[in-house]
């Protein structure tokens, strides 16, 4: 094992302060090695005092083969494996060693084993980081060349469609996916070099990748069009009924803080939820209210017990039994929500908001997210 040279401080100081205790003169950190197809031995690899800098295991070493009463061993074991010793020197009469130093001594080589088996497992830990973020790496780059094709075999397509309004706007939107989808590519690439992340998420992940562009002015009209579209696509899939907005009010229309991209992931999470749960011939859409942002289906009723419920982490409400999924989204759209100074709340006859147009809309189940529409734009 490499030894790192916070590890070896961390060691080091640990040593320190056990030193001139109780007759103790020595003390020397070994840890076990073998290189394979050779036999193990106990590399010296920190001392107190510092004698000097040459550290050598035990094998080249032949005093150490000698026994000595002023001299004792404390193996440093992590359940039954053995990661190294300590080597405990005294100038104690007649190697008479007090139970208590034993006792503290005995304590000192558990926290120095506890230490050995922390770095281990760092260190394995980084190499698998590692491993990953070159696997992630080849990933993309793979990605980019069918991705580039797709857009090519796109435009050819169109090219041959001619004068086939309906199909090329088939087409044309495919390539706009496909410019979404190089877009979380992008994404992908910056998420594996290090980056500030903006927002604490905690243990969840999101279902997209963030618009991590923080250079690019946006507004949430921008956000929102390439996910309208899409919603569109699938109504028109599913022989649904789809709303959107035909008024953009003016608070959608003004590049606001990057911090505030994650709006695109939870009303994305929200669609995702509708179309997937609602009835086949539900309607479903979005309204733009002055305060904020209305995700409806006119599908079957969340029941009035499960009003609360669907936002707990794992639970899955009695329209999801049957379908796939984790119980995971409505939790993180409602903790996204407030992260950025929101709420996410089911409307229950619209008694629990105070949007009047949230009010006036009558559908089964409105899902209302409401914005901090002052601090969005400062």
């Amino acid at each position: 094992m490499k030894i790192s040279q916070k590890f070896e401080d961390l060691t080091l100081k640990q040593l320190e302060s056990f030193g001139c205790s109780m007759g103790v003169t020595h003390l020397v950190l070994y840890l076990a090695s073998a290189n394979e197809g050779s036999k193990a031995t106990f590399k010296m690899i920190a001392q107190w005092p510092q004698v000097d800098r040459f550290l050598t295991s035990i094998d080249d070493d032949p005093t150490l083969k000698v026994s000595s009463p002023n001299r004792r061993w404390y193996p440093l074991q992590e359940k039954d494996i053995l990661l190294g010793v300590l080597r405990v020197e005294t100038d104690l009469n007649n190697g008479n060693w007090p139970i208590i130093l034993d006792s503290r001594l005995k304590a000192l080589s558990t926290c120095l084993a506890k230490c050995v088996s922390i770095e281990i497992e760092r260190q394995t830990n980084k190499e698998e980081i590692n491993i990953l973020k070159n696997q992630v790496d080849i990933v993309i780059h793979q990605l980019r060349n069918p991705l580039a094709a797709i857009r090519t075999y796109a435009k050819l397509l169109v090219k041959r469609l001619g004068s086939d309004a309906g199909s090329i706007e088939i087409v044309e939107s495919m390539m706009v996916e496909q410019n979404q989808i190089n877009q979380y590519v992008d994404s992908f690439e910056k998420l594996n070099k290090p980056i500030k992340l903006l927002l604490d998420i905690g243990e969840e992940r999101l279902l997209l990748p963030p618009n991590l562009d923080n250079e690019k002015k946006i507004t949430i009209q921008d956000l929102l069009l390439p996910i309208l579209e899409r919603g569109k696509a699938n109504a028109k899939l599913e022989n649904r009924v789809w709303t959107q907005p035909s008024f953009w009010p003016e608070w959608t229309l003004l590049a606001m803080d990057p911090r505030y991209l994650v709006i695109a992931e939870i009303v994305a999470n929200l669609l995702e939820n509708a179309f997937r749960y609602a009835n086949k011939d539900a309607e479903i859409g979005i309204l733009i209210t002055s305060k904020g942002i209305c995700i409806f289906d006119d599908g079957k009723k969340i029941t009035k017990n499960e009003n609360e419920k669907i936002f707990q982490k794992g639970f899955r409400g009695s329209a999801s039994k049957k379908k796939d999924g984790t119980g995971v989204g409505l939790f993180l759209a409602r903790k996204l929500a407030k992260q950025i100074g929101g709420d996410l709340n089911l409307v229950e006859n619209s008694i629990r908001c105070n949007d009047a147009e949230v009010q006036a809309l009558k559908k089964k189940n409105i899902f209302y997210l409401e914005l901090p529409i002052k601090e969005l734009h400062e």
